[in-house]
């Protein structure tokens, strides 16, 4: 078995363990806090704080679990993973969002990666560039490198189509490259929604735009006239979003303090089913269930 296959299924695998444990420590403790049954007469409320990119596949989530459960509330807040980590932490929130490894300082929670998200720079398909090192995105962005010819391309000004502060696909982009945003040169910028970007880049031969890989490969097989460069010579796939191999990647947990019970840990299970695999695809995120 190949090394990015050991370690997603170690990822699953553990989550699956700590879940299982979470019975058995729940038997053996005087807490009330038992698993309820998986029934529409499940009822509670949880509190979900933190990521701000996660905010939004967890409220899809949540609104089919409510449709399931319609006994059950979900009070979802934004705030980055720092907020969620705290909030939990202070007995606040119920789960953390968090969009990144824990650290060895935040330990004391339970972490449960449900998907990973994948960002890439895309090109329309008749550019030549089939590969860019980090420096090179790094120069494009910043307008140290301003024609194609530099990094293997035709003759052409690059117009690069710069995407809205605040998008996780920007903020994974700056965290990655420790970059400003305002270091950033954009010759337009979207804030839209995926198909807009693509349909400019598309539709601009010497274009560079950021996307989530998963939306871009549906889009190009559906034949979007775009496609996926390579970074530093790593292939842009699904396989190695999932395992981490391709660095322009995070995973994303729900955290608790301790092992959940009750109705956090139905909830985790089922954003670990198969049930919200389409949801997680849909929001640009790729699911370790699938």
């Amino acid at each position: 078995m190949h090394q990015k296959h050991k370690k997603t299924t170690l990822m699953l695998t553990l989550a699956c363990i700590l879940l299982a444990a979470c019975d058995r420590e729940s038997a053996s403790s005087n807490e009330q806090a038992s698993s309820p049954p998986a029934s529409a007469d499940i009822e509670g409320s949880l509190h979900l704080t933190g990521s701000n990119k996660g905010a939004a596949l967890m409220s899809k989530i949540a609104k089919r679990f409510q449709a399931l459960h319609p006994k059950v509330e979900i009070k979802i807040e934004m705030g980055g993973s720092p907020r969620g980590i705290s909030d939990v932490r202070d007995g606040k929130a119920d789960i953390a969002m968090v969009s990144r490894v824990l650290s060895d300082q935040e330990q004391d929670l339970k972490g449960f990666p449900i998907a990973r998200d994948g960002i890439g720079m895309i090109v329309h398909r008749a550019n030549p560039v089939t590969m860019l090192t980090s420096a090179q995105v790094s120069a494009i962005f910043t307008g140290r490198i301003k024609n194609w010819r530099e990094v293997g391309g035709r003759n052409a000004p690059i117009v690069v189509i710069g995407r809205e502060d605040g998008r996780s696909s920007i903020e994974l982009f700056k965290e990655h490259f420790k970059l400003r945003y305002s270091e950033i040169q954009s010759k337009i910028i979207l804030g839209a929604d995926n198909p807009t970007v693509i349909n400019a880049v598309a539709a601009q031969p010497d274009a560079i735009s950021i996307m989530s890989v998963i939306t871009a490969e549906n889009q190009q097989q559906a034949g979007a006239l775009i496609k996926i460069v390579d970074l530093d010579g790593v292939a842009v796939t699904r396989a190695g979003i999932l395992t981490g191999n391709y660095p322009l990647s995070n995973p994303f947990s729900l955290a608790t303090r301790g092992l959940p019970t009750g109705l956090r840990k139905t909830f985790i299970e089922y954003c670990l089913s198969a049930q919200v695999v389409d949801i997680i695809e849909n929001m640009g995120f790729i699911p370790y269930q699938e």
